[in-house]
């Protein structure tokens, strides 16, 4: 609350004539101040959402004591038994948990109700007929009271209100409070995310605070480009390994002190090593269980966590199985890897991270990402028919005038047919992961993702169904269906969350704000307190 909008808990108490002095005059005061301080503390801004709730607690912890002097003092000597007795029998708990899980994010607030009735009312009396009896009238004067008070969601403590002036005023404070808040956080838009103000808020604490170790290489190693960052532009469908490496070099996120890191970037490239001839792709797996031995053997590090806080990156297929050798990976390390399936062996989808492949395009947002007139195809595929599910989406849909499913290279500009679709498709070929999903972002169209098991990068972050549409694979038949099922409404809706998420997908040397860089340091952020397998389990 800002300037004259607001007032403190004080100042509301302090405007209430509790004892009644002066007659009718006092009353029509304190009702008419009651009135104005309570349109003043209710107008809340949605620019203060965060400092709100902060106040809603506080505000709230004091609503609760001042009640409950209320009620020994205006109860004590009359209604002591009575109130002993509604206090099992009625009352509202409202409990406000914060929620961080990896798949979900935000704030979960649980509501407990539990009601009156004479069998709990009598519990543990049975025996005694003579209080029995008693409280079966007491109940049923409970139950008149509940069903002539207005029932909300926010009510603290069934009570009556009738018996003093000050209870009353605390109820309505109550649930105006409460209805303020949640005001509040209807007001909050996620948009393409689990819970914006989470992400945000990680986000932010992660600039400030990770620490990554960078494992160094000797640059007289004979493998020391297997190690090193790229000193070129990356190019082509591994670029995202190449980029992540250059921008973690140039970023203010690596440390020399080892002592003070958070994560420990073991810097093999798997695909440098396969291209190598020395290695090539059946060394590959060998070469891996070195570079581990000789990190495990010259450093402290891994060996006082298991390797639960080491990690690396690698975009090509080969990186499924380059790890085979070495368990220990497998288990407790973090893979970051572009074939991201949760049906593969050594792909575990809460301890690792999917990583988007992401081809290369340099210069300025293209004209037409941020409009929908020009996109008159309803869908769009293009690419090898070299997987069985690609084979049945071209047997499908191969020849239909709305669908274009294209063999091969199109006879025109790729990326007209990207900004003229509505729909563009993501089909597992021989991985489940493709530079495609990146396309469709560069260009502004909503992705189609056909394909099982596969684990979408960014999935703690990003509520994909908010932006994509992810079908199984027996729904190939049913696709056109499913697709004009979208409203215009509900496309242009999807269509702004493309562009909102599109910068996610774009790698920079060195890196920007909420690129894929950073967006991949998060996925790294949210796990430091992750259990994982003990190494005795092996």
């Amino acid at each position: 609350m800002t300037g004259s909008k607001g007032a403190s808990p004080t100042s509301v108490f302090s405007c209430c004539d509790w004892s009644g002095r002066n007659g009718s005059s006092s009353k029509r005061n304190y009702a008419q101040l009651r009135a104005a301080e309570s349109s003043k503390i209710f107008n809340w801004k949605a620019c203060t959402k965060q400092f709100v709730l902060g106040l809603l607690a506080v505000t709230s912890l004091l609503v609760l004591s001042a009640r409950l002097v209320l009620y020994i003092t205006f109860f004590s000597s009359r209604h002591a038994a009575l109130l002993s007795e509604q206090s099992e029998g009625a009352e509202l708990l409202i409990k406000t948990e914060e929620y961080a899980g990896f798949n979900a994010g935000g704030a979960a607030r649980m509501k407990v109700e539990i009601e009156s009735t004479p069998q709990l009312l009598m519990r543990d009396r049975d025996d005694d007929d003579v209080v029995a009896g008693r409280f079966t009238d007491q109940v049923q004067q409970q139950q008149q009271l509940l069903q002539g008070e207005t029932r909300t969601k926010a009510a603290l403590v069934v009570g009556s209100t009738s018996s003093s002036p000050g209870v009353a005023f605390l109820d309505e404070l109550t649930l105006n409070l409460t209805a303020a808040a949640d005001d509040t956080e209807e007001l909050v838009d996620n948009g393409p995310y689990h819970s914006r103000q989470v992400f945000e808020a990680n986000y932010e604490e992660m600039k400030r605070k990770v620490k990554v170790f960078v494992y160094p290489h000797d640059d007289n190693d004979t493998y020391r480009d297997i190690y090193r960052a790229w000193d070129k532009t990356p190019s082509g469908n591994y670029a995202s390994e190449a980029y992540f490496k250059q921008a973690l070099m140039k970023s203010s996120v690596v440390t020399s002190n080892a002592a003070e890191a958070d994560f420990f970037f073991m810097p093999v490239s798997i695909t440098r090593a396969r291209i190598d001839k020395r290695v090539g792709t059946e060394g590959v797996k060998e070469f891996c269980k070195q570079h581990v031995s000789a990190v495990q053997r010259e450093w402290s590090f891994w060996n006082r966590s298991g390797g639960v806080d080491h990690f690396y990156l690698s975009c090509h297929s080969i990186a499924r199985t380059a790890m085979e050798l070495v368990p220990q990976v497998r288990r407790n390390a973090i893979q970051l890897v572009c074939p991201a399936s949760y049906h593969l062996y050594y792909y575990i989808s809460h301890k690792d991270a999917s990583v988007p492949q992401i081809w290369p395009r340099e210069g300025a947002t293209p004209n037409g990402v941020k409009h929908t007139a020009q996109r008159t195809r309803l869908a769009f595929f293009a690419g090898a028919i070299n997987s069985e599910v690609r084979f049945q989406l071209r047997d499908e849909w191969g020849d239909d005038d709305e669908i274009m499913v294209h063999k091969g290279k199109v006879p025109f500009p790729y990326s007209e047919a990207l900004l003229t679709s509505k729909f563009c498709l993501h089909v597992k070929g021989y991985e489940v992961n493709t530079a495609r999903l990146g396309d469709a972002m560069f260009y502004g169209c909503v992705p189609v993702v056909i394909a099982n098991y596969y684990d979408l990068p960014f999935a703690d972050i990003l509520n994909w169904h908010k932006f994509a549409i992810v079908i199984p694979t027996l729904d190939i038949p049913s696709l056109k269906k499913t697709l004009k099922a979208v409203t215009p409404a509900q496309y242009s809706q999807m269509h702004q969350y493309v562009v909102q998420v599109r910068k996610h997908f774009q790698w920079h040397s060195p890196a920007r704000e909420f690129d894929a860089f950073y967006m991949v340091m998060y996925e790294l952020w949210i796990r430091r307190h992750s259990l994982r397998n003990s190494l005795q389990d092996l």
